[in-house]
Formats: C-alpha cells, structure tokens, sequence
C-alpha cells in the first residue's frame, strides 16, 4: 500500500517504520523543515533511542506530496494541529482513500474528538472517505522496538477497519 503519515514525531514515526518494515511504501510529511532534513539525514528519532527509520521511508515537507495517490493517509499530528492539518491536507484527500487518525485528545473549544475534527473539515471541502480511529493502550516506544502490544481500530465500516 501507499501511506502517507502527516506527523513525524514519536507517534508517527514509529507507525511509519512498522508500516515501512511490513512493505508498505510510507512517504512522512513534517510542516518543519529542518526535522525533515535531519531524519532524512541521520535515519533517527531524537525521543526514540534504539529505533533506526528505514532507508525506505521518505520525508517531504510538502503536504500534497504526502497525500496525493495513497491508499492511507495517517494523521499523527499533535491534537492543538489536526484541525489545521486537515484543512492544509484536504484539497488532496480523495473519497477513495482511508483516512486514519492516531491523535488523542478533545478539542477544548467544541469538545469534539480528533476524528470528529477530521471529518468536519473533510466535510467542509466535500471530502468523504473512511474515517478510523486507531487508539491504545499502545506506545510509541514499543512500537519503534518491536515489542508485543495491543491497538483498537474503530470505525464505522467493518470492511475498512479489518482493512486497516
């Protein structure tokens, strides 16, 4: 599969290399540019000791690059960005795609969860593919070394969940 991760702090970049290290082909989008080239550099996350990010994984700081033909597209972004995130990212979401949020939290404004702000803004520019929400208990440490642990995916279509 093509899978774009809209992140590239500890969350997403666990997730990117499990995903690269299981043949996907992951492109991470990063809105800082110098994260960008640093990963792109060292092949290493600063807060994930022991982890090495695959050669196979590309970094972009351009947002269309990370979304445009993916089958998934992953936000991993920080709950206070994934409102504007979304907005950045949804001229180049397509109905066909999976939609996949990783982010915790509740708007404080709105008390919305991060998939409720994913859709809405979707919505906003009559966007409509599959939204899941894939949640813990899990880490981003245990994830970037392998270790056994536990993820939900929820969702309202069983067929894309079991997909994802």
């Amino acid at each position: 599969m093509e899978i774009g991760v809209l992140g590239a702090g500890t969350w997403g970049m666990a997730l990117a290399r499990m995903l690269s290290n299981t043949g996907n082909d992951v492109v991470v989008w990063s809105a800082i540019e110098s994260e960008v080239e640093e990963y792109s550099r060292t092949r290493k996350h600063p807060n994930l000791p022991g982890m090495d990010i695959p050669e196979q994984i590309n970094f972009t700081v351009d947002i269309q690059v990370a979304c445009v033909n993916k089958d998934i597209v992953l936000f991993a972004v920080p709950s206070v960005f994934v409102r504007s995130t979304v907005a950045k990212a949804a001229p180049y979401i397509d109905n066909n795609q999976i939609i996949v949020d990783v982010a915790k939290g509740i708007e404080p404004d709105t008390l919305l969860t991060m998939t409720q702000i994913i859709e809405e803004e979707l919505v906003k520019a009559d966007k409509h593919p599959q939204i899941v929400a894939l949640s813990g208990p899990t880490h981003a440490e245990e994830v970037a070394l392998d270790m056994p642990t536990t993820i939900v995916a929820a969702c309202q279509n069983l067929e894309t969940a079991e997909k994802v």
